[in-house]
């Protein structure tokens, strides 16, 4: 049986690799020294060929939150927003979360 063992919802090689660049990217961006007003950055994780999920802690609200972003749309703008305090405290951008690592997702794919 051909196929046994291959996970179907995983993405081509190719735009794996390009989401594990840019991760790699994101992650050297938000590595700095922490200020402790400025959400901390905990994680990411891919959902989909385009698509990646952030995860930032907030040490003034006592939460997490999930930031959907587009990986191909990831650049100096949008991460200049996810590390300021009141982008991620708008709470018309929140969303009820279903993801057991976040209390709020916020849904950047069209910023």
């Amino acid at each position: 049986m051909s196929g046994m063992g291959q996970d179907v919802n995983s993405p081509d090689a190719g735009a794996e690799q390009a989401a594990t660049d840019r991760l790699l990217d994101l992650v050297r961006s938000f590595v700095t020294t922490h200020v402790s007003w400025k959400p901390l950055f905990i994680g990411a994780v891919i959902t989909g060929d385009d698509l990646m999920r952030l995860y930032f802690r907030s040490p003034e609200w006592d939460r997490t939150y999930g930031v959907d972003v587009l990986i191909s749309q990831v650049g100096p703008g949008l991460l200049g927003s996810l590390v300021s305090p009141a982008f991620l405290a708008n709470e018309h951008l929140h969303q009820p979360s279903d993801d057991p690592h976040c209390d709020v997702l916020v849904d950047l794919t069209d910023y």
